[in-house]
């Protein structure tokens, strides 16, 4: 069997001096999906307060690279909903970023819990489907029938935890294009 390889890391002095690690210190690997994080394994509450901010500060630059690639919400491309219209022309201000994404149809569908397809893991092992595969729905007009079948691309924006979402969209987000550069994998970090 071939294992993957695993990336080689180093910790450079420069880099452990700035994060105020000497050799006396012993360190903890915290690991969690797409991150690695190293930490002092006994801490003050001074170094435990700066741990904190300096991941507040790694977790919001990330959120700009990903607000970046997305772009703020304008409709989906159809420009700024009537409400937010109205508040850009009597304010100087693009109004509240939330309401563009609340009432961007595109966006606030995929927010919507009730736009997704649930069939139950047995009928999907009778079809041949394995259970937690992600489903769309297509329609015959002259039958009246719904076709469920398993889409091609697996992962899109309901892999993001809803509590990320939820931020990105008060944010003023454009969740349909966040969707979309996860569906085409594209590179948004380290371009």
């Amino acid at each position: 069997m071939k294992k993957n390889p695993m990336p080689q890391i180093g910790l450079p002095a420069d880099a452990c001096q700035m994060s105020g690690f000497t050799d006396k210190d012993t360190l903890e690997l915290h690991a969690a999906e797409g991150a690695l994080v190293f930490m002092k394994d006994k801490m003050t509450a001074l170094e435990v307060s700066r741990a904190i901010q300096s991941l507040s500060t790694i977790a919001s630059s990330l959120t700009v690279t990903l607000a970046d690639a997305c772009g703020l919400c304008d409709n989906c491309g159809d420009g700024l909903c009537e409400d937010c219209e109205n508040t850009v022309k009597h304010t100087s201000r693009l109004g509240n970023p939330a309401e563009w994404v609340a009432n961007c149809s595109l966006c606030h569908d995929l927010l919507d819990e009730s736009q997704c397809i649930h069939i139950p893991d047995y009928l999907m092992e009778e079809v041949g489907i394995p259970a937690g595969t992600k489903l769309e729905a297509c329609t015959d007009e002259d039958s009246g029938e719904i076709t469920v079948a398993a889409v091609d691309i697996q992962q899109d924006i309901t892999d993001i935890s809803p509590d990320i979402l939820e931020v990105l969209a008060l944010s003023g987000i454009c969740l349909a294009e966040l969707d979309e550069l996860i569906m085409l994998e594209e590179i948004v970090y380290g371009k």
